[in-house]
């Protein structure tokens, strides 16, 4: 029974430091996503910009 608290405290606190670890890092990729969108959205509206100037 002393070896179990211990063990219990080792294995909690691993999953706590697991947890926020990757919701930082989750974040970092939310923003990066974002980004992303920003940039795929103003390449399709210059695309079509472009394509009504020609004609």
């Amino acid at each position: 029974m002393v070896f179990l608290v211990p063990l219990i405290l080792i294995i909690s606190s691993i999953f706590i430091i697991d947890h926020f670890y990757f919701s930082k890092e989750n974040e970092v990729v939310k923003e990066q996503k974002q980004i992303g969108q920003k940039d795929i959205k103003q390449d399709k509206q210059k695309y079509l910009e472009n394509i009504l100037n020609q004609k």
